[in-house]
């Protein structure tokens, strides 16, 4: 009995140890996170349990020995969830350039995008959804999705959410660029 309670204590401990990692790494690399309460009860959704973390130093306190899990905070990015048909085309086409996240339970995809790249009605007309406040990171396991995994990584993207750019962005980007390029120093040439 005494021996299954030191592996309990220490798997306890492995956890919010890897979990006090996982948190630093995000913030050192400008994603804050939040703590974030997963209940273990069928139907409770998990919900954030303290306030929104930027540092490493602030991250080793608030999962110090804590085994919170962390949520992401989509303070410079959105999240693009997209149901299968949709995702798994996307994320051929996207290829290693969109940290990209899979849910799965229900196998739906989770694209990390710069904020304004796509309008939410656009996301919902497929069935989809845009998650502009905060998604549990990688790592959790939710009742709904199970655990929730990297396919790519932030750090094989420098850390970036995708910056959408079409060609229809391009073009029209250039110009309006040009334009105000025109605009500020008088000059027509580009």
């Amino acid at each position: 009995m005494r021996l299954g309670k030191l592996i309990e204590e220490w798997t306890r401990r492995a956890r919010a140890r890897r979990l006090r990692e996982r948190a630093v790494r995000y913030t050192e690399n400008s994603w804050p996170v939040a703590p974030l309460a997963v209940p273990q009860e069928a139907g409770s959704a998990p919900e954030l349990v303290g306030e929104v973390v930027r540092t490493g130093a602030e991250a080793q306190v608030v999962w110090g020995e804590n085994g919170w899990d962390i949520a992401l905070i989509a303070q410079h990015f959105e999240v693009m969830e997209l149901p299968p048909e949709f995702g798994a085309l996307l994320n051929h086409q996207l290829k290693q350039s969109c940290p990209t996240a899979m849910a799965p339970a229900r196998r739906h995809w989770l694209f990390f995008l710069e904020a304004g790249s796509v309008a939410a009605e656009r996301i919902a007309m497929v069935g989809g959804v845009l998650h502009r406040d905060w998604v549990p990171a990688p790592g959790t396991r939710l009742e709904s999705t199970g655990r929730i995994r990297w396919l790519v990584q932030p750090y094989q993207t420098r850390w970036q959410p995708l910056r959408r750019q079409d060609p229809i962005d391009t073009v029209l980007g250039s110009f309006s660029d040009w334009c105000q390029r025109t605009a500020i120093t008088g000059s027509g040439s580009p």
